[in-house]
């Protein structure tokens, strides 16, 4: 197989919500163990009755207290009661510029793993005209990761650039 193709594509989210494991992140944050912790509690089990999307999805963001935050979760509709141990999110509606690639036929992780190369990609991303990159200072969020594996149409992973409209 070759190596998938980058796609970009720009969408758009009303106010959402997302449910599900709340990281402060540290100097040299333990990726490991913010996964084993995250796992240990449920993982996605007590949290995808209330998916709107069961891909699991990763928020990169500035709390009110300036701390910088790594979110594991789900996108969600309502949720009556918040199960223990984890923490719902709001984020106001949001315009992003998705970085991702070709879908694969299947999840292939040498395939998927092409995406980190996505990271370089993201620094020289072009915004589309009469827009800005919001991912800096005062944005709601700096980046957000999307795992959308085994889909009907395939797998692959994303990148989700906050953008705002200029003027």
């Amino acid at each position: 197989m070759s190596k998938p193709s980058f796609v970009t594509f720009q969408m758009h989210l009303d106010e959402y919500s997302i449910l599900g494991n709340e990281n402060i992140l540290t100097e040299s944050p333990d990726f490991g163990t913010i996964w084993g912790n995250f796992f240990k509690k449920g993982g996605y089990d007590p949290i995808l009755p209330f998916a709107a999307d069961p891909k699991p999805i990763n928020v990169w963001y500035t709390n009110k207290a300036g701390e910088k935050i790594y979110f594991q979760g789900l996108l969600v509709n309502k949720v009556d009661k918040v199960p223990e141990g984890y923490t719902l999110v709001k984020f106001p509606a949001s315009d992003f510029l998705v970085v991702t690639y070709e879908w694969v036929p299947k999840q292939d992780y040498k395939e998927m793993d092409e995406i980190n190369g996505g990271w370089k990609y993201i620094e020289t991303l072009q915004i589309p005209n009469g827009y800005a990159r919001y991912d800096g200072p005062g944005s709601p969020i700096t980046i957000i990761e999307k795992d959308s594996s085994d889909s009907p149409e395939g797998s692959r992973y994303e990148f989700w650039v906050p953008i705002r409209k200029i003027g």
